[in-house]
């Protein structure tokens, strides 16, 4: 994916997903928490993440998502990490992760 910016679709009335750059560190990071916010302020409580296209994720991206997880799942709704690379599930494990986030390997399972 040659652009930098975050993508936002909405699924359904509870239900957005957000596909990332390349990219997911300090440049952008802030980007993610604001709509990661936004979305919860506008009655999102389901957020799945595609993240087919990223290749690097710095303390800074794992934070936005860490930092904004608990808003979704304290209204019955979670963030979906889905289609994550190799380097990136390698990050999650390493930080152990994997057990507290959601994370499904491919975008249709998390379409409810």
């Amino acid at each position: 994916m040659s652009d930098s910016k975050i993508i936002q679709q909405q699924v359904n009335d509870n239900s957005l997903r957000i596909k990332t750059p390349g990219v997911l560190d300090n440049s952008n990071a802030h980007e993610m928490i604001e709509i990661l916010i936004d979305a919860h302020k506008r009655g999102f409580v389901n957020i799945v993440i595609d993240m087919s296209d990223l290749g690097f994720i710095s303390s800074a991206g794992v934070g936005s998502i860490l930092g904004t997880v608990e808003l979704f799942r304290e209204v019955g709704g979670d963030i979906i990490l889905c289609n994550l690379t190799p380097s990136v599930v390698h990050v999650f494990e390493v930080l152990d992760l994997t057990d507290y986030l959601t994370v499904r390997s491919e975008l249709k399972e998390t379409i409810r």
